[in-house]
This record gives C-alpha cells, sequence and structure tokens, in this order.
C-alpha cells in the first residue's frame, strides 16, 4: 500500500509591479527644483538694487516653483487619458499646475540666458560701432528670452506631460488658410491702427515704450529687427499664448472664454498700456484663427505679417 503524498501548495503569483514614473517627469522635476533655487537667488540679488516689488515677486515666484517640485513627486506613473473635445481633438494634457508654473520658470531661465549670452555677444561687438554693438545686444537678449520661455514650455508639457508638438499645436492645416491669413493680417493692421487712435485718446497720457525701445535698440538694422519681429516673435507667441495658454483654458472652458482671456494675458504682458486695447484685438483674433484652423502656423503667418509694417514704420518714422 503506497502513502498518499500531500500535493504541493498552489503557487501564487506576485502582484504585479506598479509602474515606474517616466524618467522625464523625474527630470522636469529637477529642472522646476534648480529654476527655484536660481529664483530665489535672483530675489536676492534685486533685494538691494530695485524696489520691493521685483524682489517679492521673484520670491512668490519661486515659492510657486518649489510647490511645484513637490507636486511633480505626486504625478501618476501612468498619465490619464485626456478627453476628446468636440472639435474632435484630444484635450492638451497640461494643467493649471503648469500653468503657474510657467511663468516664474520662463523668467527664470530667461534671466539666466540672457545674463549669459548678452555679455558673450558684447565680447565680439566690443570693438565695432555702439549702433551695432546695441542692436546685437538686443537680438541676442530677445532670442535668449523667447528660448527660456520656449525652454519651460519643453519642461513642462513635453517631458512633465509627455506631450508633443501635436499637442501644442503646431499640426498640418488647410491650405486654404494661407489666403485666408493674408487677408486676415490686412484687416487686423487697419483695425489696430483705428483701435491705437482710440486708445491715444483714452489714455492721453500714455506713451508708446515699445515704439521708443525698438527705434533705440534696432536703429536702421531692418534685417535684425524683421528677423525678431516677424520670425522669432511670432512663432515664439503662437506657441505660447495660443498653444500652451489658449490650449489650457479650452480644456476647461469653451472658446468664447478662452479666446478673450488668452487675449488679455498677450496684450497685458507686452507691458504697454497703450497698446492693450490693439493688442488685446489682435490676441482675439489670433486665438480664432487657432481655434477654427487648428493649426498655429496660419496664426503665425497672420502675426508675421501683421507685424511686418509695423516695424518697417517704427524704425524709419522720424519720431514715436
Amino acid at each position: 500500500m503506497t502513502e498518499t503524498q500531500s500535493a504541493p501548495p498552489a503557487l501564487i503569483e506576485a502582484p504585479p509591479a506598479a509602474p515606474s514614473r517616466p524618467l522625464r517627469v523625474g527630470a522636469a522635476r529637477i529642472v522646476i527644483g534648480v529654476e527655484a533655487c536660481m529664483l530665489f537667488l535672483i530675489a536676492a540679488f534685486y533685494a538691494g538694487h530695485t524696489s520691493v516689488v521685483i524682489p517679492v515677486l521673484c520670491v512668490v515666484g519661486a515659492g510657486f516653483l518649489a510647490y511645484g517640485t513637490v507636486r511633480m513627486g505626486r504625478d501618476p506613473a501612468v498619465a490619464p487619458v485626456q478627453p476628446v473635445g468636440a472639435d474632435g481633438f484630444r484635450r492638451v494634457p497640461w494643467d493649471w499646475t503648469d500653468f503657474l508654473l510657467f511663468w516664474p520658470g520662463a523668467f527664470t531661465a530667461s534671466t539666466m540666458l540672457v545674463s549669459l549670452f548678452v555679455p558673450l555677444g558684447d565680447q565680439f561687438t566690443k570693438d565695432v560701432d555702439s549702433t551695432v554693438r546695441n542692436a546685437v545686444e538686443s537680438f541676442i537678449a530677445q532670442a535668449a528670452f523667447y528660448a527660456g520661455a520656449l525652454f519651460n514650455i519643453y519642461v513642462l508639457a513635453f517631458l512633465r506631460r509627455g506631450g508633443n508638438l501635436f499637442d501644442l499645436g503646431w499640426r498640418r492645416f488647410s491650405w486654404w488658410w494661407a489666403p485666408i491669413a493674408i487677408a486676415t493680417a490686412w484687416v487686423t493692421v487697419v483695425g489696430a491702427e483705428y483701435l491705437q487712435v482710440f486708445s491715444q485718446r483714452l489714455f492721453p497720457s500714455a506713451q508708446n515704450t515699445q515704439c521708443v525701445a525698438v527705434q533705440h535698440e534696432y536703429g536702421h538694422f531692418l534685417a535684425l529687427a524683421v528677423i525678431v519681429v516677424c520670425v522669432i516673435a511670432p512663432l515664439s507667441e503662437e506657441t505660447i499664448f495660443r498653444g500652451f495658454v489658449f490650449g489650457w483654458l479650452h480644456r476647461w472652458s469653451p472658446a468664447g472664454v478662452a479666446v478673450p482671456v488668452s487675449a488679455a494675458i498677450f496684450a497685458a504682458l507686452h507691458g504697454v498700456l497703450l497698446l492693450f486695447i490693439p493688442l488685446f484685438a489682435v490676441g482675439c483674433v489670433l486665438a480664432v484663427v487657432f481655434h477654427f484652423s487648428k493649426s498655429l502656423v496660419p496664426g503665425a503667418l497672420v502675426h508675421a505679417l501683421f507685424n511686418l509694417p509695423g516695424i518697417i514704420a517704427i524704425l524709419y518714422a522720424a519720431s514715436c
């Protein structure tokens, strides 16, 4: 009689390991943490050189960045799938925390890049005429400024959220938008002229400081000014204000809200009271073009064609 052997215990499978957070999220967290530290240092630098407003804003911004660093540590390992809107496009993956983190982060990165590259440019132009040096310095400063802002969009929208250029709005578009963009630019130029006259009557003591600054910085160096105003600025500002800002606003609000709010942010950040009303109108036009074309390209074309006659008029005007 054989002895009955007991069956071996059933094997219990180990629970699946929790998905790990992508390395790109960790990289984004490190960048935001470094920017928080740098902005605290910038606040300390400005504390003894200017009014209290800038240091306070820097400290508040650094606090936001520090909060963002902690918040990123709690980001889900697998990003939730965003719903598809009524227009057939998936909503952008970035949220309100990315929107808040962008501004102090962009300021910090832009400040650091300008502080790095402008002195380098000065070393190459120290033996040339002062007007040439001013133009080159302004070109480098503005290019570095936009680069800092775009870098933070890359950190937040791409590294942290896993977005891409399509999410940001750089998509293919129907070519019939090209003639529409040209016509829209012409109408926008004419309309902005009337709105600027109205703005001058509304704010009679306000000055067009942007015009004065451009004349001082670029003089008669039209080529450099056109590259900045008609190439770098439209591509960068459409990415920032329409792709990133409007994209986030339209994630949770209808276009009727996202268009004017993004336009108001666009106009306000130009920092010229006299130009707020015309630039608000321009921002609305550009947001509407993006909303209906589903691409940033037509809006960038409108933006460039709108800026072109303005920069020519400014540089060859006797005064502002």
